[in-house]
């Protein structure tokens, strides 16, 4: 089978790799869709911790099931399915509290194991979710940054009425913005720096729209949340800037979420008078999800409440790898979200 496969930080190569087999509790998916995120620029660059060589890396992936090891009961032969990266491993004390994102043992494909930038991979046969018949590969490969989204909103407690503020329009930006909305906030504002995203964010239900670019772009965001500051500001974007920004805008009790990464020798400047006891204001961090995001995520897309499809402008080959990867690190406003189609 054709793979991408790296031995080490920059060491990538298209190569033919045996198919693989499954073992007992194991299922042999075919890959149809595989999508390219930040997490594997920074992986191919070696900033990624969390990674063992050598791997085939993707974790964003979606395709039909073709084997099955031995004591699989609920996938079968056919079946569509999603792909659930992460592998807990159930037994530690944070998995058995419920928060598996935490697991102290856990295993990621596309990280640790085998991933889907390949024409197949071996995956636990309990991480596999069908896919309802109406929802794509596509919008199947993009669950697991849609489960990253919902984390995040219910990370920064986004209810009813809250006046809310999404920094960076990326891929994981947009989808916190449409699952933000479903909570009916009044004021749903995207904050960046590039016009198209932000219209496309206008499209997707933001109330208003910021570029940060534009002289007054702060004031007019002061206006839009009327002068009271945020409820809750989700920082979507990869730099200390961003979340320098919400420290000026968060309101009374707001809530400060960080699901955007920046470099790890980086530091911020925080005022804790200002914000902590002044604004009784809380500063979250985000890190990945746990099962039930991602079923929720699914019943998202299947139930059409979030739209998944607009956001994959460009669909290549796994042989245009290196493009790919150059789409996703040129930060050209027409290219969102990236995926290999097999």
């Amino acid at each position: 089978m054709k793979a991408l496969y790296t031995t080490g930080p920059g060491r990538y190569g298209l190569v033919e790799r045996p198919i693989p087999e499954p073992g007992p509790g194991e299922a042999l998916v075919q890959v149809v869709r595989a999508g390219l995120c930040h997490t594997d620029v920074n992986i191919r660059a070696g900033t990624a911790g969390h990674v063992r060589y050598p791997f085939i890396p993707g974790h964003e992936f979606a395709g039909k099931v073709v084997a099955l090891g031995q004591a699989v009961e609920y996938i079968r032969l056919g079946d569509r399915v999603a792909i659930h990266q992460l592998i807990a491993c159930n037994q530690c004390s944070r998995c058995r509290r419920g928060d598996t994102a935490g697991c102290e043992n856990s295993q990621e494909l596309g990280a640790t194991r085998d991933g889907g930038f390949a024409e197949y991979c071996v995956v636990p046969a309990r991480h596999l979710h069908k896919l309802p018949d109406h929802v794509s590969f596509a919008e199947g490969a993009l669950l697991e940054p849609l489960a990253n989204a919902v984390s995040a909103v219910g990370r920064a407690g986004v209810g009813l009425g809250d006046r809310v503020v999404v920094i960076g329009p990326g891929p994981i930006g947009l989808l916190v913005l449409q699952v933000a909305r479903l909570a009916n906030p009044s004021v749903l504002a995207l904050v960046g720096t590039r016009d198209g995203r932000l219209a496309f964010g206008k499209q997707l239900g933001a109330s208003h729209t910021i570029n940060l670019g534009q002289s007054g772009a702060l004031d007019a965001l002061r206006a839009a949340l009327g002068g009271r500051g945020a409820d809750a500001v989700i920082v979507c974007a990869g730099a200390t800037s961003a979340l320098e920004l919400a420290f000026e805008i968060v309101g009374w009790r707001g809530r400060i979420a960080m699901e955007g990464t920046v470099g790890a020798e980086e530091v911020v400047t925080i005022h804790p008078t200002r914000l902590f006891e002044r604004l009784a204001a809380s500063l979250l961090g985000v890190n990945g999800w746990v099962t039930a995001d991602f079923v929720r995520a699914l019943e998202m897309l299947s139930q059409g409440l979030v739209s998944g499809l607009p956001l994959v402008t460009h669909e290549l080959p796994l042989e245009a790898w290196e493009a790919a990867f150059g789409l996703i690190t040129a930060r050209k406003s027409e290219a969102i979200k990236v995926e290999f189609a097999f």
